[in-house]
């Protein structure tokens, strides 16, 4: 229903957001000294996998919103079908 699939997207927002949040969290401690004890591979290594993380993050949500355009198009179209059937 209309309901469920707006509190899936509610849902879907909140969780991205934390994503988005930890993912600066993660990025702003390696410039913050926090690794002042780990090796230098260590942190190479600790920032591929940030730099990987973030951008598989930033292809779901693309993916995510052209999906979301994708249906609304769909809607449109069904909903403007329907009215010249009236």
């Amino acid at each position: 229903t209309k309901e469920e699939l707006e509190e899936l997207n509610e849902e879907i927002k909140k969780i991205a957001n934390k994503v988005r949040a930890r993912l600066k969290s993660i990025e702003q401690s390696f410039d913050q000294g926090e690794n002042v004890n780990r090796t230098s591979v260590d942190l190479r290594i600790r920032k591929t996998q940030h730099s990987v993380l973030a951008h598989k993050f930033v292809e779901v949500m693309t993916e995510y919103n052209e999906t979301q355009t994708l249906f609304r198009e769909r809607s449109k179209g069904r909903i403007q079908r329907q009215l010249e059937i009236s």
